[in-house]
């Protein structure tokens, strides 16, 4: 985490292949998985980054998902006070 300007960033990315770039755009919407082959046991029920977007953006904050060099790449960006 650091800040940029009066916001604080934080980016997590993981070292698995990243996403097919038709998906990213859907990785925040509720109910969406991006391999539909999985089982619910075993692969969620695609909610965990929808409730993670409304949460930020419920404290006026941003979230977004990019390929990042070694893996998908979630950045989440804050407001902070001065």
């Amino acid at each position: 985490m650091h800040r940029e300007g009066q916001n604080f960033l934080i980016a997590i990315e993981d070292k698995r292949p990243g996403l097919p770039d038709n998906k990213l755009g859907r990785i925040f919407d509720e109910f969406y998985r991006v391999d539909e082959a999985r089982q619910r046991e075993s692969g969620g029920h695609g909610l965990g980054l929808s409730i993670a977007r409304r949460a930020v953006e419920l404290h006026g904050g941003e979230i977004s998902a990019h390929n990042g060099r070694k893996g998908l790449c979630v950045r989440i960006s804050l407001p902070g006070s001065s």
